[in-house]
């Protein structure tokens, strides 16, 4: 059993939980480190997030909130590098951890590893540190190869995923079909797959019906469809815009889209032109990269949210919508079979294509204008995130019995 004196390393070396939401490295991950390391902070864990230097001038060490610091590591020459190439970088991130521990003293109890280039250092501080090593891996590169096609990946990345299933003390994975995935990769062994869904902050994501009332510059009198998360290919926000295109809807219903790294990237660029060559200048709306903290007043005026994914290992964006009374049109990705209730929070696309998306999006929006968002958040009261903790703490208690 943990002490209430044990601290907990987690690793999150290719992506700062401190950078902007939408951006290309930062996403969902970023909340879940945040969020769970907030709820095991109350419950008297002591908390210390590595992670690495993205901007210059960032401090250091940041008290984050009570039991829980995060710990930004500059290494020379790897600011702006992107996951894959940090590998030849990540020896120098576990040297850097190893010196902080030396100079505070510190040592913990359990390793929780986000994402496969942490796992590595994960795995490398295990063998120093002898303590188990947990993984969340967030997404898998074959999984993204049979979810798309014409998707690459870094061969590296699936070598050294099936690997650190194989060496890895535990991983925890959100859904029973992620579960199934490893399970493939792993040859069946069972022993140490936990399935721990992510969850929602039901105190910062609620319903706001004066805020769900008013009416917005995008919005009018036309209903407003919300698209929230990073413009990467595998989230398929192209075909939310033609899925757009499709609708029959009087009056014309409007796509907000929240997320991307500003108009000069190549994806905001790439989606400028799907929306220009449509002729939807004026049905679709870009608000770029938006705070943690401003999040629910768009989930809020939304009449509808959409998740156009072609995979997802969870699927935050559609538990926060759905704590804010707002139902949600899906593919059938990640959490999205478990909590869509069709017809009583939202609706799933029969394929991940812009006709069947069209279809789920026309039928979740006359499923707002019944107005009943106290049952659509009722949906998720099972997924607070002092839950996840409690189920975290479990899975680090069961590695530290001996087998």
């Amino acid at each position: 059993m943990m002490a209430k004196s044990d601290r907990i390393a987690m690793l999150s070396i290719h992506s700062s939980p401190l950078g902007r939401l939408g951006s290309m490295d930062t996403g969902g991950m970023s909340v879940y480190l945040l969020e769970l390391a907030t709820e095991l902070g109350k419950k008297g864990r002591q908390v210390d997030i590595f992670t690495r230097e993205t901007e210059p001038g960032m401090e250091q060490l940041i008290d984050y909130a009570a039991n829980v610091r995060i710990i930004s590591l500059a290494i020379g020459g790897t600011r702006d590098l992107y996951r894959s190439a940090l590998l030849t970088h990540l020896h120098r991130y576990r040297q850097a951890i190893e010196t902080f521990c030396r100079q505070s003293g510190f040592s913990y109890q359990v390793i929780h590893s986000n994402y496969w280039l942490s796992g590595i250092v994960g795995d490398q501080l295990k063998a120093v540190w002898k303590c188990p090593h947990v993984i969340t891996f967030h997404t898998l590169g074959n999984a993204k190869i049979a979810a798309r096609k014409h998707h690459q990946e870094d061969l590296r990345r699936l070598s050294e995923e099936a690997r650190l299933l194989q060496c890895c003390d535990g991983v925890i994975v959100p859904t029973s079909e992620e579960r199934e995935r490893l399970l493939a990769m792993k040859g069946g062994n069972q022993s140490r797959l936990y399935i721990v869904p992510l969850g929602v902050n039901l105190e910062h994501f609620k319903l706001d019906e004066r805020v769900a009332g008013a009416k917005t510059a995008d919005r009018k009198d036309n209903p407003v469809v919300l698209f929230a998360g990073r413009f990467d290919p595998m989230k398929g926000v192209e075909i939310a815009v033609k899925a757009m295109g499709l609708l029959s809807e009087k009056p014309e219903a409007h796509l907000v889209l929240v997320g991307g790294d500003g108009s000069k990237s190549a994806a905001n660029k790439k989606l400028e032109h799907v929306v220009n060559e449509l002729r939807m200048n004026g049905q679709v709306h870009f608000h770029g990269a938006v705070d943690y903290q401003q999040m629910p007043l768009y989930y809020q005026k939304a009449d509808a949210v959409v998740v156009s994914s072609y995979y997802e290992s969870f699927g935050m964006a559609i538990l926060e919508a759905l704590a804010s009374g707002t139902p949600v049109a899906a593919t059938a990705v990640g959490i999205a079979p478990h909590v869509i209730q069709p017809g009583i929070n939202g609706y799933l696309a029969a394929d991940v294509n812009e006709h069947s998306l069209a279809n789920a999006i026309a039928a979740t929006l006359e499923l707002a204008r019944r107005g009943e968002k106290a049952k659509i958040r009722q949906s998720v009261y099972d997924y607070s995130w002092s839950r996840v903790a409690g189920s975290t703490l479990d899975v680090y208690n069961d590695l530290l019995i001996p087998s």
